[in-house]
């Protein structure tokens, strides 16, 4: 191997560990600091729905029915209106088995409800406050119609206590994609540009396993501070020896 090509892949080396700094930072989850609700929260991933519960009426939005329990000490009932399209219930009928449901309340911490079935019943039923921990989201059915009700059944899975600090995947961990992309095409215009031909395939085996390595850390990312103290302290070690040569 030519001295200019071990060079190049030394310098290829260094840029990956740089680039791995970054990578790991993006890849890593990150800690964002909460403030516990003052009132009652509802949250439905599956249907983008996140709407205070208010124990006033239907009219304020989600309604906690006040002769049902708050989660975990027993069955929770939330009513709200579905007559047009901003009511918090409008798309109560697309929830589907296995959805989750959560509940985020004062002085309890983040109920996990998942989804068991829903059912249609007359406008008269009266619907039972003691069946478990379990959780009834119901609203009216169809839709501009008080003749019927739409009810969602939830099973409690778990309640997690409140966590002021709370780890959370990055928002921007898809730049970490972008700069293993840039390496990689990097890597390529280097091989497609040297001028040793017969020696383009070592830069390209350098590209493709430092990439490799690049996508190690990406899915098993280490904190950035311990590459980059090693980076420094490697960066002592060379500049030490090249005081010798």
């Amino acid at each position: 191997m030519r001295v200019s090509t071990f060079l190049v892949i030394v310098g290829m080396f260094i840029l990956s560990l740089y680039a791995l700094i970054e990578v790991s930072f993006y890849a890593s989850e990150v800690n964002i600091k909460q403030e516990e609700p003052n009132v009652p929260i509802v949250e439905i991933p599956s249907i983008n729905l996140t709407k205070e519960v208010n124990n006033k009426s239907v009219f304020y939005g989600v309604y906690h029915e006040p002769m049902s329990f708050k989660p975990g000490n027993g069955t929770v009932i939330l009513f709200g209106h579905r007559t047009m399209y901003g009511s918090p219930f409008y798309k109560l009928d697309k929830l589907k088995k296995g959805d989750k449901v959560y509940l985020n309340w004062p002085g309890i911490g983040l109920a996990e409800y998942t989804v068991n079935r829903s059912f249609i019943v007359p406008a008269s039923y009266q619907i039972s406050i003691f069946q478990g921990d379990k959780l009834f989201l119901i609203t009216c059915h169809p839709i501009g119609s008080m003749s019927e009700r739409l009810i969602v059944e939830c099973d409690l899975v778990k309640i997690r206590p409140f966590q002021k600090n709370l780890k959370v995947e990055n928002p921007k961990k898809y730049y970490a994609l972008i700069i293993i992309g840039a390496f990689f095409g990097g890597g390529l215009l280097v091989t497609r540009i040297y001028p040793v031909r017969e020696k383009r395939r070592f830069i390209l085996m350098a590209t493709v396993a430092l990439t490799l390595f690049l996508l190690f850390g990406y899915f098993f990312p280490t904190p950035p501070e311990f590459i980059a103290e090693k980076l420094e302290e490697l960066n002592n070690i060379m500049g030490f020896c090249g005081g010798y040569l």
